[in-house]
């Protein structure tokens, strides 16, 4: 655990500096041991409670692509995709890039929202066999990711900002409603946040596709807690929210995809998970699945070997053909 092994450090450069002095110090050594003895774990709770949640809640609220992710060079030509680059402005503003791929045989086009500290490129592989079947995509980097420029991250609350702009983004370009196609609106991890809150905010779509999405905020940031940095549900948690609600400047509570799911439209729903997901239980996606009330839903949970958000990458197959049956239950009138 990251926790255990920063303060295992501490305590060997406690023990490197101050282990000498008391040596050589004969005269002061009691004064040094007992300096040691209380400073280490005093400085120790400093740090972890007291500039830790502070410096992680600055990081996440500034968060931007990891370096791996910002080294991808695939677009949807590697694919043999015809594509366009585009830029739009999410609802408060903020100028996002993309790719958009006119749909095809299919009336209707996926916006696809990518997780935290990822881009677009996230989204690419898994809906190229969807434009190859004839359906149109727009994937994007979201605020402060990518190409897109900069701006508070908030796990979702913000970015559903974003998802609302691609959505007008598509409804201007087809300005006239009778050749509008549908809007399938799909996210992973965050961007399933994103997704769900827009929902709630829009009545422009005709389905839901939500890969591993989280329950809200709050627990979200406890179980990370605990799996990374080894600590338990109190205080360091909480001391986290109380400065990044400061420093994003937004309640945690209001992101909560179960409150989003229940003023969402009842379209069809797909919701991905995996037995493997120790960032977010499976059970979220089953609760999130029960809790909905639309006619045609759909539940897919991935085995013990995926991983976080990893469905689609570990087997492709599967992720596409599974798309593939609910897009064709979900928009029966795109079909050619």
């Amino acid at each position: 655990m990251f926790t255990w092994v920063f303060l295992a450090a501490l305590l060997l450069l406690f023990v490197v500096v101050g282990g000498p002095l008391a040596f050589f110090w004969k005269r002061r050594r009691t004064a040094v041991l007992r300096s040691l003895i209380v400073g280490y774990p005093a400085l120790a709770l400093v740090l972890v409670f007291g500039i830790a949640p502070y410096w992680l809640a600055a990081v996440i609220a500034h968060a931007g692509t990891r370096p791996m992710d910002a080294r991808l060079r695939d677009t949807p030509a590697s694919y043999g995709l015809t594509f366009e680059d585009v830029s739009f402005d999410a609802d408060d503003g903020v100028n996002l890039k993309g790719w958009f791929v006119a749909p095809g045989s299919r009336r209707a086009v996926i916006i696809g929202s990518h997780g935290l500290f990822r881009n677009r490129v996230e989204l690419l592989a898994r809906l190229v066999p969807a434009c190859k079947a004839g359906y149109g995509m727009l994937l994007y980097d979201s605020r402060s990711h990518g190409a897109s420029n900069r701006a508070i991250v908030s796990f979702g609350y913000y970015e559903r900002r974003d998802v609302l702009g691609a959505v007008r983004y598509v409804e201007r370009r087809y300005a006239e409603p009778a050749s509008r196609p549908a809007i399938v609106l799909m996210g992973v991890s965050m961007g399933a946040v994103a997704t769900l809150e827009a929902a709630s905010q829009s009545s422009a779509y005709a389905a839901l596709i939500l890969d591993s999405p989280f329950s809200d905020l709050r627990q979200t940031v406890t179980d990370h807690v605990r799996l990374f940095l080894g600590l338990p549900r109190f205080p360091f948690p909480d001391l986290f929210i109380f400065w990044y609600s400061r420093i994003a400047g937004f309640d945690p509570g209001l992101s909560d995809s179960h409150l989003a799911l229940k003023k969402a439209k009842p379209v069809p729903l797909l919701i991905i998970g995996s037995e493997g997901d120790e960032r977010i239980p499976s059970r979220v996606a089953r609760s999130l699945y029960e809790e909905s009330p639309a006619a045609l839903k759909r539940l897919k949970i991935f085995g013990s070997d995926v991983p976080h958000g990893a469905s689609a990458r570990l087997h492709p197959q599967e992720y596409w053909e599974m798309l593939q049956s609910f897009l064709s239950e979900a928009l029966p009138g795109s079909d050619p």
